[in-house]
């Protein structure tokens, strides 16, 4: 499994090519939160859940640099400044997982200087507040550089039979918080979902893997009724299975409910979205009914569309595609999620 790594530093040269763009000087909070790491993530002061993205100083040190910022600051600027309730002088700077949701900074009309008070916009009601949150600008500054606890890198993570790897999937990330099943900072914490009827929710992995977590707080991570639901044929498993899926297993971040697929008898192994899932793969012999049921699920009928799908990110086609795979035959299968 990938653990998570915050971006490299946006050069000096960026910098300066972002503040030409702009016309003006970025506040000193941003401009120290890039020059330690350019984009990644950070949490939110008010919602213990919401992780919003850092959008990135274009970087044109290098091509992998470039493609990693190539959606920066200012492309996510002129996306917001399309909505004509956005505030025109407004300067977005991150965005939660569904991009509904933006932070954004704003210029001064009259001296043309940005200011560092942080605001929110919805894009569902077109809304934002007069100042988002007074200690949002310690969490940007913080935004996952080295926290105060780190991984025990003796200590070996442990390993989900029907999941490839949750670092990936956004669900486990590094972080000094504490596990409120265990009550332990083991480096890594959990923010996917939960369900019972309490709030807890974020647990160190191995809280998860072991079941301590939803033995103590009776809940699930994945709804025992969806697992095996998936695709176009249920499959009933053995309670065994479920257990495993519904009460030791991480959930992915989804627009409905999360649905489980299942084949051989056995839940699969969830791999990812479609877009962070390999193309070879999907292209194999073993994504070929995949591929034909998640076409005609999605609507998608030229080649050129389907091509699209698999290299855009699902916030930002409005549909999600999961992708799941056998372990015994190796077959490919999963399903196409609506926002």
């Amino acid at each position: 499994m990938s653990r998570y790594v915050p971006p490299p530093p946006a050069p000096e040269s960026a910098l300066r090519a972002l503040e030409d763009k702009l016309g003006t000087a970025l506040p000193p909070l941003l401009k120290s939160r890039y020059a330690s790491s350019n984009g990644g993530t950070f949490d939110d002061p008010r919602n213990r859940d919401r992780e919003w993205q850092l959008h990135p100083v274009f970087d044109a040190s290098d091509r992998k640099q470039m493609k990693r910022t190539a959606e920066d600051i200012a492309h996510y600027t002129r996306l917001a400044l399309q909505d004509k309730r956005f505030p025109r002088n407004g300067i977005s700077i991150a965005h939660n997982f569904s991009l509904y949701e933006q932070l954004f900074v704003k210029r001064d009309e009259a001296s043309g200087v940005i200011g560092e008070e942080i605001f929110l916009f919805d894009v569902h009601t077109g809304q934002w507040c007069a100042r988002y949150a007074a200690d949002l600008p310690a969490a940007i500054a913080q935004a996952r550089v080295p926290e105060a606890v780190q991984p025990d890198p003796a200590r070996a993570l442990p390993q989900f039979r029907y999941y490839a790897d949750p670092f990936e999937a956004g669900v486990l990330r590094t972080s000094g918080e504490t596990c409120e099943c265990c009550g332990k900072a083991t480096g890594y914490i959990y923010g996917g979902s939960f369900y019972a009827v309490g709030d807890e929710s974020h647990f160190c992995p191995w809280c998860i893997a072991n079941g301590a977590a939803a033995k103590k707080f009776d809940g699930e991570f994945n709804d025992a009724a969806g697992i095996g639901c998936a695709g176009t044929e249920e499959v009933a498993l053995p309670p065994s299975v479920i257990a495993e899926v519904s009460q030791r297993t991480p959930s992915f971040f989804s627009y409905q409910q999360e649905r489980w697929w299942a084949h051989c008898n056995d839940a699969g192994r969830f791999l990812g979205e479609i877009e962070h899932v390999d193309r070879a793969l999907i292209a194999s012999e073993a994504g070929n009914d995949f591929t034909s049921d998640t076409r005609e699920a999605a609507h998608v009928g030229s080649d050129a569309d389907w091509q699209w799908l698999l290299a855009t990110p699902s916030r930002q086609r409005g549909i999600a595609v999961f992708v799941f795979g056998c372990l015994h035959c190796g077959k490919l299968g999963g399903y196409v999620d609506h926002s």
